[in-house]
């Protein structure tokens, strides 16, 4: 028999678990309950949130279905621009690949041709050191000409102190207004007696004044004047400002001043490539404005063509494809920068401004062009001075306000290239000055009301010079242009969205932007 302890052992067991039975069903019960009244309550949420946005969506459409219309006309109309962008700069990237890889290939010809001239060279001399009597006579000859080279330079240099004296002369009788002595007709060639019986010209307002600006560029400049005097349209007026140049182009200027009325010469000190165009934009007289660098030259017929363009649509600006010569290799060539190809996106015959076309979607240049003078009259438009790169304020200052433009696929204009002296042959400290630049145009854009507009296409054309005259520049400046080029960049301000378009093109924007 089961004592009594064993008894109350049992009836507490049993007891116990009657208990924890009956907590687990009422626990059961609580969650289940409470999952009801979760689910009452999300249910009337619901059926309130429903309620409130039929509510506001009457209202909405009762007050302003108008304006919901028209937000979603806007965000089709932006999801198209930016797909339109989107397929614009995968194409960009792809013709500016070719491009590259274009002139890589054409670079590496000319490397190869180089080389080979250079072995050819080499085989030439060994085979006529084999002929020992032949090469005894012509080392003789290079000496005899060597000692004649020897004797002209000296000659030369003992002449220098002389043309100076001749040059101050010619100042001085100017500041006095001494005339010389006209040339007679026994002493004028037919050529030079032609162009002095163009009187007429100098009484009657020129159809256009083409500006040079001059500064020790006399290997070069005879062949740009005679171009230009040389024009099938004779109503022009030669506007040359000699930037105090210590070579002979005072002499040059002086004597193709007296061969031909049109031209009209100011001597000036030394005060940069901005300042002396802006001296001869003040004297322009002529309907229209051209602008011709002193080392390059134009086809006879440019002028005439462009200026009956302007006259017969009306236009603003006319423009022409440019031509190449590279001074160093003697050749007719396209320059890198000016290949038919970066002309692809400019419209051809029809009339344009900067709402149909980016002003940065196409080569910049000032010389490659014809504005009529009102343009810069109209709109303050003038060169940066003391600066490099002066002629951007002009070329944006005219494509961002001129309404009306044309283009023709005509090569009129020849471009010399791989010329010493040159700012992009050297690429020394002058190359800093393009930063600069970016500050002159970012407020001509703000100034004409399209910086928002063409904030995009600025930034890319931006970001890519930067970078394109840093790989440039020689390493004794490189230090300089960094820290200029990375403050630049940062005083841009970019979006995250503007940044992350910019580093997809250039990767290497990341390590400068972030520095």
């Amino acid at each position: 028999m089961e004592n009594n302890s064993e008894k109350y052992i049992k009836l507490e067991k049993e007891y116990q678990e009657s208990i924890n039975s009956q907590k687990r069903y009422f626990e059961s019960e609580i969650k289940l309950l409470e999952s009801k009244f979760e689910y009452e309550k999300e249910k009337i949420r619901i059926q309130y949130e429903e309620k409130l946005a039929a509510e506001r969506n009457g209202l909405e459409a009762f007050y302003n279905v108008k304006s919901v219309e028209d937000l979603n006309n806007q965000k089709n109309y932006y999801e198209t621009e930016l797909k339109s962008q989107k397929e614009w700069y995968e194409q960009e990237i792809i013709k500016r690949q070719k491009e590259v890889e274009n002139w890589h290939i054409n670079n590496l010809e000319t490397k190869l041709s180089e080389q080979k001239n250079a072995y050819e060279e080499v085989l030439k001399s060994l085979k006529e050191m084999l002929e020992v009597e032949q090469e005894r006579n012509k080392i003789q000859t290079e000496t005899l000409s060597r000692h004649i080279m020897e004797q002209k330079d000296y000659y030369e240099e003992q002449l220098k102190p002389f043309k100076k004296l001749i040059r101050l002369n010619n100042k001085i009788k100017r500041k006095l207004n001494i005339n010389k002595k006209p040339v007679s007709n026994n002493e004028t060639s037919d050529k030079e007696h032609e162009s002095l019986q163009e009187p007429a010209l100098e009484q009657q307002k020129p159809k256009v004044s083409v500006i040079l600006p001059v500064y020790n560029v006399g290997k070069y400049l005879r062949q740009s004047l005679d171009s230009l005097i040389n024009q099938t349209l004779r109503e022009i007026e030669i506007i040359c400002v000699d930037d105090g140049s210590t070579d002979d182009s005072y002499e040059i200027l002086e004597e193709y001043k007296q061969k031909d009325s049109r031209i009209k010469v100011i001597h000036k000190e030394n005060k940069g490539t901005g300042a002396a165009r802006n001296d001869g934009l003040r004297l322009a007289q002529g309907e229209c404005i051209g602008f011709v660098d002193p080392d390059d030259w134009v086809k006879p017929e440019m002028y005439e063509k462009l200026y009956n363009l302007i006259k017969e649509k009306n236009l603003d600006i006319v423009m022409c494809m440019p031509d190449g010569y590279d001074e160093k290799n003697a050749v007719n060539t396209p320059f890198p920068y000016f290949v038919d190809a970066n002309f692809e996106n400019i419209i051809d015959d029809r009339i344009f401004n900067w709402r149909d076309l980016s002003p940065f979607s196409y080569p910049m240049c000032v010389w490659n062009k014809l504005y009529t003078k009102e343009l810069f009259d109209k709109n303050n438009i003038d060169f940066a001075e003391g600066l490099d790169f002066e002629d951007h304020k002009v070329i944006f200052g005219t494509l961002l306000t001129a309404e009306r433009m044309f283009f023709i696929r005509e090569k009129l204009y020849v471009y010399r290239f791989n010329r010493e002296g040159s700012v992009l042959t050297d690429n020394n400290r002058r190359l800093i000055d393009h930063i600069k630049i970016f500050d002159i145009v970012e407020n001509l854009m703000k100034k004409t009301n399209t910086y928002n507009i063409l904030r995009n296409d600025f930034l890319t054309y931006k970001i890519h010079n930067l970078l394109y005259y840093y790989s440039m520049i020689k390493d004794e400046f490189k230090n300089e242009y960094y820290n200029n080029m990375v403050q630049s960049i940062k005083d841009t301000n970019l979006s995250d969205e503007e940044y992350n378009m910019l580093k997809a093109k250039y990767p290497e924007l990341e390590s400068y932007y972030n520095n």
